[in-house]
């Protein structure tokens, strides 16, 4: 395999490309397109998406098996900033019965801080927060990370 098959390959699997992107580029690279052509199209990808991103930061989530890729979830944190101040509107819909029920098993609703969390995530977090390995009798090694970039 060559050299920028092998590069949109890693990009993908780094999550700077998308699967469709990566085809598109891996299409281009496959038909003869120059090198050039390539690039161009590479470059088009992410200035589109530094226009819609704007450089954020995401919460990732991957589950890797041996033989193929099985969950890729990118979350912008900004969207779990303001999913949190959603979370305690709905908080208050809670019927004061169910209320009740929660506080006798423990669980105080008032007591949880979710715009405090989405706080710390987006600011604090940076790097992996969970890496996992596990050996499935069906599907083999699984690899499960959540990380923050």
């Amino acid at each position: 395999m060559n050299s920028e098959k092998v590069k949109i390959l890693e990009m993908i699997q780094e999550g700077k490309l998308t699967a469709a992107e990566g085809m598109d580029l891996l299409k281009a690279v496959e038909e003869g397109n120059s090198h050039k052509e390539a690039s161009q199209i590479s470059e088009n990808m992410f200035i589109k998406k530094d226009i819609l991103l704007g450089g954020e930061r995401f919460l990732r989530v991957r589950v890797v098996g041996e033989k193929t890729l099985k969950v890729n979830v990118n979350v912008p944190l900004s969207l779990i900033h303001s999913a949190s101040k959603l979370v305690v509107y709905a908080m208050s819909f809670i019927p004061a019965d169910k209320r009740a029920e929660l506080e006798m098993k423990g669980l105080d609703l008032h007591d949880i801080d979710v715009e405090g969390l989405a706080r710390i995530i987006e600011e604090s977090l940076d790097g992996k927060i969970v890496d996992v390995e596990v050996a499935d009798p069906v599907e083999g090694r699984i690899k499960v990370e959540v990380y923050v970039d």
